[in-house]
């Protein structure tokens, strides 16, 4: 079954990719060679620049502002290298311990400059440059130098005239996955769970499912992350709408959410093991099974809706799927209503059965409180409205203790002083 779902999926990320991994292997491509190619311009000839074509070849990545950082750290890296060589083999020969000596002090400087993933490149160069003896070090070190620097500049300038595509909708596209990948397990158990009785190893597997969505979250804030870094620099951000705040928000609910699904699932679990409630009253945990089953579907529809409006917002306004989402998230709340009673008032609860219950309805709460955006947005819009009146009543607060004098910019208006020891009404109000 994965495998045909993979096979399926396989044209559609082709069409979705192929021409932004085809734009990466142009410009990786091109660089490459036209750094070689500029260099042997320059007289590089003998031996081949290829550390020019390497150079540019690793400065270029998938955003601008890397390829800058990358750009400036490898060409510090091999000036310094090339430096400390230089230096050491006016001195002494190459032998075993100024190797060691060489080697140390160049992991030390590329520490102190910190190089990151470039700091290897201070003592190769310096190697490479030893190698050659006193004679011709000073010469290999400057082509080895101007190499790096035709390099660098190669790979930047590629960047700047063909910048790599901006990362939001990726980041979209990863979160509503995320998204499918929650409400895929609600599915999946409500279905067994309308079936009819569960077996001790279906609910361990949800159990460890839901266990490690947890841990994929941090593989969405590394693919916002990457979005956020895209858009640096890159003059293809002046079209696409920063999306990073919305979609880090909804990792965030979508978090949350997991982590009530986790103690759901472990409540389930409980459950089928000391197969509570079945032995004193079956038709009772029958219903609580099938209410089950019908709170948890429609959870799944509530998280689908809200993968699909983050993803739809990026693009397109995502009326639609706001509409769809507020429909769902009604029904999620019709339905939660309507159970309470059976799952938490009916005394039969109190058998075994509650913690499933409390746990079940407690979980639907948390979806309708962390994925309803217009209660955010109401939240936000009345958080807005208190910090506004909190200016004017400080505005007003300091145009009183001046003594009714206007503030700048409104010289026009007349205002009526007042004694610092009698404050007006108003000014108690905002106090």
């Amino acid at each position: 079954m994965a495998l045909r779902g993979l096979a399926a999926d396989f044209p559609q990320r082709v069409r979705a990719r192929g021409w932004s991994a085809l734009a990466r292997v142009g410009r990786m491509t091109g660089a490459t060679v036209v750094a070689f190619v500029v260099a042997e311009l320059l007289g590089l000839r003998n031996p081949p620049p290829l550390i020019a074509a390497l150079t540019a070849l690793l400065v270029v990545q998938a955003t601008l502002a890397s390829t800058l950082i990358t750009g400036v750290q490898r060409v510090l890296s091999v000036v310094s290298g090339v430096a400390l060589a230089v230096l050491l083999v006016s001195v002494v020969g190459l032998t075993w311990w100024s190797l060691g000596v060489l080697v140390a002090a160049s992991i030390v400087v590329g520490q102190v400059l910190r190089l990151g993933p470039n700091l290897v490149e201070v003592p190769i160069s310096a190697m490479l440059v030893l190698g050659v003896g006193a004679s011709g070090a000073g010469s290999v070190g400057a082509g080895r130098v101007v190499e790096t620097l035709v390099g660098a500049a190669v790979g930047i300038l590629a960047n700047v005239l063909f910048p790599p595509a901006v990362q939001t909708r990726y980041a979209g596209q990863a979160v509503e996955r995320f998204a499918g990948e929650i409400s895929g397990l609600l599915d999946r158990a409500a279905a067994t769970l309308s079936a009819g009785p569960v077996s001790v190893e279906e609910t361990t597997s949800w159990l460890e499912e839901a266990r490690r969505l947890n841990r994929r979250a941090p593989r969405v804030d590394r693919a916002l992350d990457h979005a956020e870094e895209s858009r640096r620099l890159n003059l293809r951000a002046l079209g696409t709408p920063p999306a990073g705040l919305s979609l880090r928000e909804g990792v965030d609910a979508l978090e949350h959410s997991s982590v009530s699904m986790r103690t759901l699932f472990r409540a389930i679990d409980d459950a089928t093991r000391k197969q509570i409630g079945l032995r004193e009253d079956p038709g009772y945990a029958h219903a609580v099974r099938r209410t089950a089953a019908d709170l948890m579907q429609r959870m799944g529809a509530v998280v689908r809706s809200f993968g699909g409006l983050l993803r739809a917002e990026i693009q397109t306004s995502g009326l639609v799927e706001g509409e769809e989402l507020a429909a769902r998230l009604e029904a999620l709340r019709t339905g939660r209503q309507s159970v309470h009673g059976l799952l938490i008032m009916d005394p039969r609860s109190r058998d075994g059965l509650w913690e499933l219950s409390s746990a079940l309805l407690t979980t639907a709460d948390r979806m309708v409180a962390e994925l309803d955006v217009t209660a955010h947005a109401r939240h936000e819009a009345r958080r807005a409205a208190a910090a506004s009146a909190r200016r004017i009543a400080l505005r007003a607060t300091e145009r009183i203790r001046s003594g009714g004098r206007p503030p700048d910019g409104h010289a026009g208006q007349v205002t009526s002083p007042l004694p610092q020891d009698q404050p007006s009404r108003r000014d108690e109000e905002a106090g």
